[in-house]
């Protein structure tokens, strides 16, 4: 048994095969074709479009990293500023300080001589007083003249009246 050519068109069906064949190229053929190339403008669309996304992308990433070179360079150039600056403030704190201690100082020395005054002014006040009085006291027990002690009193109510305008 060995595998023969046959070669009868009868036999082989080789008319009716044709006819099929030739039937689903012509009508289905067409169907084929229209919907492979639907199908090629529907791929090509979504090329086309993802060719777009792809530039829009691109065009994206360039800004963003035309953004950080920009960010990168403001950094390096705030990080060279940064001890100049930090200088220049220091310098403006001790100034402002020393001229805070300066003004402090006065104020500490004015309100010191203000006390200082008062101070004084109210042991002046005292002692006043305490002269007066005493002086009162030694007139009254000591002079038992009436003539004079009359007198002495209108010296001592004088005194008395000029004290407190000398006090006040």
């Amino acid at each position: 048994m060995g595998i023969e050519l046959n070669l009868n068109i009868f036999e082989t069906n080789l008319i009716n095969l044709s006819i099929v064949l030739s039937v689903v190229f012509l009508v289905i053929g067409d169907a084929f074709k229209s919907a492979l190339s639907e199908r090629k403008n529907g791929i090509l669309t979504a090329l086309n479009e993802a060719n777009e996304r792809y530039e829009e992308a691109q065009n994206r990433l360039n800004a963003a990293v035309a953004l950080l070179e920009e960010a990168k360079e403001k950094a390096q150039a705030i990080q060279k500023e940064a001890p100049a600056t930090a200088q220049k403030e220091k310098e403006t704190i001790q100034t402002q300080y020393a001229l805070e201690e300066t003004r402090m100082n006065q104020k500490f020395e004015s309100d010191s001589n203000l006390a200082g005054a008062r101070l004084a002014k109210t042991l002046y006040n005292h002692m006043v007083r305490t002269s007066i009085s005493k002086a009162r006291t030694y007139l009254v027990t000591h002079v038992d003249q009436v003539g004079q002690n009359a007198s002495l009193s209108k010296v001592v109510d004088l005194i008395d009246s000029e004290k407190e305008v000398a006090l006040a």
